[in-house]
């Protein structure tokens, strides 16, 4: 069926936005909740572990085929994959295995989500500015829908699902009827001709690294314990290889992608591992709380504190904050998980400008270089935490 093409409206970006603030952390806590029941076995993990594997490998991987010209493209080949997978989530309470596929098509095509998005959005913007409001209230929504998951989750009936694939199928309708391939010249979505297969190389160790890591950190067992070792000597030799001009907000990415793991996996891990799994569900939302908020605060302090100033302050407030994760108090730890998160976030902000800016890479790519440091740096930490913990 022909879908007429047409500008996007306020109300559909705003959906959209919500879907590129969520794309982790909402299909993440819906597979959470769809398992809760069965928190004492091992399969428990495996389509989270999936989930969470396959997005950040994607992410690093996702450049080995070709510069990026047509982020549109990608986005919405993506979104006909997490749809995929949200039918196949429906049809898992008649066969449990398609949990897994479903959970490795939804990793796969939202793993691009944000980075995609960015520029998309901002060639919207530059042809109507008064779609810029809509990424706030796209965050808003993004915290309702969260609100929405903790309150059903331990509904029998498949409501949630039901849910999640009205919402990816109204998406994959909204970029399939807007003008995408027109703003970016009908391009190819990869110019092939610039190729980089050191990208699959550095995706596939990412996605080792992570299935090693998750599955020890969620089951404490791992087939696997003998590679990490050699894992990890191989990802830091191939990305110090590379050879990086790095800048000052590029270490601030890596750092920025490590604390933000670290948060959110020292909480869930603490709280599973005690057998408290609402706690663990309280973690999703207090993250999501901090996307909202962060912007309000960046506001304030933006007022009197500018430039590498505020990202330096917001990188040491954060860093404290995140002590209040130790302490025996479920308030206090939900408070660290929100305050440390919101400076992170203005870090996040900063970081994003000046990448958005970086004149060594094509304006369609910078959002995804972005993501993919700060996914880096999250499996850096990872790997910190994990010998820390075996060791």
């Amino acid at each position: 069926m022909h879908v007429q093409k047409k500008t996007m409206t306020k109300l559909e970006l705003v959906v959209l936005s919500s879907l590129s603030e969520s794309y982790t952390l909402l299909p993440f806590m819906i597979f959470s909740s769809l398992l809760s029941g069965e928190v004492d076995t091992v399969n428990f993990f495996v389509p989270v572990l999936i989930l969470y594997s396959i997005e950040r490998a994607c992410i690093i991987g996702i450049r080995g085929f070709g510069e990026i010209n047509n982020p549109y493209r990608i986005l919405k080949d993506g979104l006909f994959m997490a749809l995929s997978g949200a039918i196949l989530m429906i049809l898992s309470y008649l066969y449990r295995p398609l949990l897994m596929v479903s959970a490795l098509l939804v990793g796969v095509g939202l793993a691009p989500m944000r980075a995609m998005f960015i520029p998309l959005f901002s060639k919207m913007v530059e042809k109507d500015s008064s779609l810029k409001k809509g990424k706030t209230l796209g965050l808003i929504l993004y915290l309702l829908m969260m609100i929405f998951v903790m309150v059903l989750r331990n509904n029998r009936l498949p409501i949630i699902p039901i849910f999640f694939l009205i919402y990816i199928a109204y998406i994959t309708y909204i970029v399939m009827r807007i003008d995408g391939d027109e703003i970016y010249e009908n391009k190819k979505a990869f110019d092939s001709s610039k190729k980089n297969p050191v990208f699959f190389l550095i995706g596939v160790l990412a996605l080792l690294s992570l299935l090693i890591l998750r599955q020890y950190q969620m089951s404490g067992v791992s087939v696997l314990m003998w590679l990490t070792p050699l894992t990890v000597v191989i990802f830091f030799t191939v990305e110090l290889y590379r050879r990086r001009k790095y800048k000052d907000y590029t270490f601030q990415t890596y750092w920025v992608g490590g604390i933000k793991s670290f948060i959110m996996l020292y909480s869930l891990v603490f709280h599973t591992s005690v057998g408290n799994t609402s706690m663990a569900m309280m973690v999703y939302l207090a993250i999501a709380i901090s996307g909202i908020s962060s912007d309000i605060v960046k506001k304030i302090l933006s007022k009197r504190i500018k430039g590498p100033t505020l990202s330096n302050l917001c990188i040491i407030l954060s860093a404290l904050f995140v002590f209040l994760l130790t302490l025996p108090s479920k308030a206090m730890n939900v408070v660290g998980i929100i305050l440390s998160s919101i400076f992170a976030n203005i870090v996040v902000s900063e970081v994003n400008v000046n990448y958005m800016k970086d004149p060594r890479y094509v304006p369609e790519e910078r959002a995804l270089v972005k993501t993919r440091l700060q996914t880096a740096g999250s499996i850096m930490e990872q790997l910190v935490l994990f010998f820390i913990i075996y060791i």
